[in-house]
């Protein structure tokens, strides 16, 4: 077929030429692109190889199937939580929204509270209506207790002298 010389080829390794296998013969251009006859077709099986990595793998199919699936649902609970957070946002801005409109209320209901009656018509009615007066000097008594927050009354307290 290919009536061309056999080159001897070689290469430097260190200081040893070293001969290394003749290189096989190049194709030219015309035998590269010539299409075979039918009767030139050479029929080729593919090796084991080549059937295993085109056959269907279950193992692989189930392990991405599985994982696919792993992944839907995880986005599925993010998005299903990411709207429980948001619908809680919302419900406690309402929540202080009340608040805010109860607060105010109370204000104005002690505000009112406080400006209906002055001191001096509590002293006023206290005296006049329900007969009260200010307590003079002797009926005051002082007294030292131990502990301030509160006072146990266990018998009568003393007289002044």
């Amino acid at each position: 077929m290919n009536n061309r010389p056999v080159r001897n080829m070689y290469y430097v390794d260190g200081s040893a030429a070293r001969k290394l296998e003749q290189a096989p013969a190049r194709k030219t251009n015309r035998e590269v692109h010539r299409k075979p006859n039918n009767s030139q077709q050479v029929r080729r099986r593919p090796s084991e190889k080549a059937q295993n990595a085109l056959a269907f793998n279950m193992k692989y199919t189930v392990f991405v199937t599985a994982s696919l699936v792993i992944m839907a649902l995880a986005c599925i609970a993010v998005l299903y939580m990411e709207s429980r957070i948001s619908l809680q946002q919302a419900n406690i801005n309402d929540l202080e929204t009340q608040l805010e409109v109860i607060e105010e209320e109370n204000a104005a209901y002690r505000l009112s509270l406080e400006s209906m009656y002055t001191l001096d018509e509590i002293y006023d009615v206290a005296t006049n209506e329900l007969g009260m007066v200010y307590a003079e000097k002797g009926q005051i008594v002082y007294y030292e207790s131990a502990d301030e927050d509160y006072v146990k009354q266990y018998q009568d307290v003393p007289e002044a002298n």
